[in-house]
C-alpha cells in the first residue's frame, strides 16, 4: 500500500506595520497558529521570526514611515515547516552572518546576532528576491525550514488556514 498522498498546509499571510514594537504580536501569532505543534518548534520558529522581522524593519524600508513586513507559514512537505518573511526592500545588502569577528568580538557584540540563531535553529535558510531586477532590490524574502516528525504535525489541518 502506498503512503497517502500529502497536499502542502499553508496559513493565511500575516501582514505587520514596520515597527520594532510589534514584534510581540509576530510572536504571539506564530504561538496562535502552530497551537498544537511541539513546544521545541513553536519557541525556535518563533524566535526566529523575531529575528527576521527585526531584521527587516531595522535594515529595509519596512522600518520606514507606513513599511510593512509580511509573514508566512507553510508545511511544504511531510517533515517539513517553512516560515517566510518578506521586506519592503531598498537596501544594498542581503541576509548573511558576520564573518570577520573573533571570538571576542562575538562575546561582547550588542547586535547582528540575529541570523546565527536562524543558522543554529532552522534546517537551512535563505532569501530570494521578492521581483527580481538587475539594480534595485525591490524586496527580500528570508526563509528558514524547521524539522517537523510527520507524525507530530497536529491532524485535522485544512489545507489552508485563515488565520484572523
Amino acid at each position: 500500500m502506498s503512503p497517502p498522498l500529502f497536499h502542502p498546509i499553508r496559513w493565511e499571510p500575516r501582514l505587520y506595520p514596520g515597527e520594532l514594537a510589534r514584534a510581540r504580536r509576530v510572536r504571539s501569532d506564530i504561538r496562535t497558529d502552530l497551537k498544537g505543534f511541539a513546544e521545541e518548534v513553536v519557541g525556535e520558529v518563533e524566535l526566529c521570526c523575531s529575528e527576521l522581522f527585526a531584521n527587516a524593519v531595522l535594515y529595509t524600508a519596512s522600518g520606514e514611515e507606513h513599511g510593512e513586513v509580511t509573514r508566512r507559514l507553510c508545511l511544504r512537505e511531510p517533515g517539513t515547516l517553512r516560515l517566510e518573511v518578506v521586506d519592503g526592500g531598498w537596501t544594498a545588502t542581503v541576509p548573511a552572518t558576520p564573518a570577520t569577528r573573533g571570538e571576542d568580538e562575538w562575546l561582547t557584540a550588542e547586535g547582528q546576532r540575529g541570523l546565527l540563531l536562524v543558522h543554529a535553529l532552522a534546517a537551512a535558510w535563505g532569501y530570494y528576491q521578492v521581483l527580481p531586477h538587475p539594480a534595485l532590490n525591490l524586496g527580500l524574502g528570508v526563509w528558514a525550514d524547521f524539522a517537523v516528525a510527520p507524525d507530530a504535525v497536529p491532524p485535522g489541518l485544512d489545507h489552508f488556514i485563515f488565520t484572523t
